[in-house]
């Protein structure tokens, strides 16, 4: 009996089927072996934990609130020594430390190093930001530790714990991060908790306080660079030229004199945003919040209490005015501060209360040498199976991996650029400096990195690089704002020739000088941009409105041309908030290689 024939279309299916089957055995296989592959980098490359070589001696930790004297006596354990590091998260504070120590201790002691000064960096004693922090040393003074909780620059303190080589280590910090803190000195061979206590009473005000009762020695609280100056303005009526104003965007060298006319008391308030927070000394006998809800980059959120006590801890500083209030300002029109949460924020830098500090385990972040990469092209995925590990391996650890993803956008981003002529400059370990630049990635300051970068390849391969494409020029009349943005743009050209010397024929000493003139303009336009700014009333017809607006609801629902206000009145020609163009001889000149013009 002869089997049945099958027709062409059956045959031409199952020889199909089994193409596929056989396909499909193929990508199993495959994915097989890229799961077996893995396992053995992850396994072969065996990266650990960092260590020290030499344990220390002794940690102390100087646990406490503000204005408790723990950075007091750290600093003298430090002078005492006569060899060591202060480091902390910001350059005021390094500074602060650096005036200090060179007024206790002999000329050239003291030596200052934050990126952006460098002064006598190999003395005996530096005081420096912690990215600049040396690995080893007789004495460490880590300031403002619970900064090890930081998503963004937390790792910098977690290796500096976890490798830093001193035989004696002081850990300033609020009590919280106690826990946080003791696994990452868990080897020192003696570990001593000095708890502190507030030196001076911190009142809570119970009453409101308008701009009219703001007294001489306040610091103002708000939270956004347009919102300090609608507050500046308001306060400024009551006390006109004696109010300055305080924010990140303002150069470091602004940033001091600002600090010092309010010590000095050439200025009565100074408005400023949560940058006052973080242990900077002035003598406020009063800390007003205008707003207590803040940006945080991803939602606009109440302050949590840690964050309301570092600046509520701010009013009366020991040695500096005796005790001092806490409390809110009203009359701003948008901001409705909370006094409860201001009261919560005010037991908190007294002592009495914990504060709700969260409980992020430090983070973990690679170096080169943990990688096993061989070439840029091998960085992502290099990356991707470090974080893989690193989350594994700490599982049990009191810290975790650090999310390195934006170091792998930034290696795609240059990737593309290594195809070219460039590539020959791209080598493993340049690409690894290029990506691991201290310039902000996040937009809309994104490009401005790219075209740094851009820019390193190619001054190294010998192509020319327009010097203006590095380090713009001063700004000729500018705002404000405008000697702002080319202050930040001469930084970040001062971190690019740090590591990069020479690109462009510029050194870090020219991109210094154009920060500098920047910010010597930025304090001659201060005043009469604080007096006035109209930030907080309608350009349309002058109603008071939030800061963050510019037209009041009925104006931006007025048909365009239309020139009469909701109120039946002319529109209000209210100056803005740029002020009038200066001219003077500095502005504009391309400094020469000595840095200066």
């Amino acid at each position: 009996m002869t089997a049945p024939q099958q027709s062409p279309g059956a045959r031409r299916r199952e020889r199909t089927s089994v193409r596929e089957a056989a396909a499909r055995d193929a990508d199993r296989t495959s994915a097989s072996d890229e799961r077996t592959a893995q396992q053995i980098w992850v396994d072969g490359a065996a990266p650990t934990l960092p260590t020290r070589a030499s344990r220390p001696e002794q940690v102390v930790f100087h646990l406490g609130p503000t204005n408790s004297g723990k950075t007091y006596e750290s600093l003298q354990a430090l002078a005492a020594t006569g060899s060591g590091v202060y480091a902390a998260p910001l350059r005021q504070l390094a500074h602060e430390a650096y005036a200090k120590l060179s007024a206790q201790l002999p000329e050239g002691t003291v030596g200052l190093s934050t990126g952006e000064e460098e002064i006598n960096p190999l003395a005996r004693i530096v005081c420096c930001t912690v990215e600049k922090a040396p690995l080893r040393g007789e004495l460490l003074v880590l300031d403002e530790s619970h900064w090890v909780a930081d998503p963004d620059r937390g790792h910098h303190w977690a290796r500096l714990l976890l490798t830093g080589e001193y035989r004696e280590m002081h850990l300033i910090s609020a009590a919280e991060a106690y826990l946080l803190l003791k696994p990452l000195v868990a080897d020192a061979e003696r570990v001593e908790v000095v708890n502190h206590e507030r030196l001076s009473r911190l009142d809570v005000l119970r009453v409101p306080v308008k701009p009219t009762g703001v007294r001489p020695q306040t610091l103002v609280v708000a939270f956004s660079r347009k919102t300090v100056y609608a507050v500046a303005a308001q306060v400024d009526q009551q006390r006109p030229g004696k109010v300055g104003v305080l924010y990140g965007a303002l150069p470091p060298a602004t940033r001091r004199e600002v600090i010092e006319r309010f010590t000095t008391g050439e200025l009565d308030v100074l408005v400023t945003t949560d940058v006052i927070g973080h242990g900077i000394n002035v003598p406020a006998t009063t800390v007003l919040f205008a707003e207590t809800a803040k940006f945080d980059g991803s939602e606009v959120r109440p302050l949590r209490t840690w964050e309301a006590a570092q600046i509520a801890g701010r009013a009366g500083r020991y040695g500096l005015t005796g005790h001092g209030t806490v409390g809110v300002l009203t009359g701003i029109p948008g901001l409705k501060p909370a006094i409860g949460l201001v009261g919560e924020g005010a037991a908190v830098a007294r002592g009495d209360e914990l504060s709700d500090l969260p409980k992020r385990a430090p983070r973990l972040r690679p170096e080169l040498e943990d990688l096993g990469a061989f070439e840029p092209v091998d960085l992502p995925e290099a990356l991707t199976r470090w974080m893989t590990w690193a989350r594994r391996a700490t599982r049990d650890e009191a810290m975790t991996a650090d999310d390195v993803t934006s170091l792998v956008l930034r290696v795609h981003a240059l990737l593309p650029l290594l195809r070219g002529p460039l590539g020959a400059a791209g080598d493993l370990r340049t690409v690894w400096r290029l990506v691991n630049l201290a310039i902000d990635y996040n937009p809309p300051r994104r490009i401005r990195w790219l075209t740094l970068a851009r820019a390193a390849l190619r001054h190294a391969v010998g192509l020319p690089v327009a010097a203006e494409t590095v380090l713009p020029d001063v700004p000729r009349g500018g705002s404000v704002e405008d000697y702002e943005q080319a202050a930040a743009a001469a930084r970040d050209a001062q971190t690019l020739l740090r590591q990069f010397p020479g690109v462009a024929g510029l050194t870090s000493e020219d991109a210094a000088w154009v920060e500098e003139e920047c910010a010597e303009s930025i304090s001659e336009l201060l005043p009469d941009a604080i007096s006035v700014s109209g930030s907080s009333r309608c350009v349309e017809c002058g109603t008071s409105i939030a800061p963050w607006f510019t037209t009041c609801k009925p104006c931006s629902h007025r048909p365009a041309g239309s020139a009469r206000d909701h109120r039946g009145g002319s529109r209000d020609h209210r100056p803005g908030g740029r002020p009038a163009s200066r001219s003077g001889s500095r502005q504009g000149r391309r400094p020469t290689r000595s840095g200066r013009g």
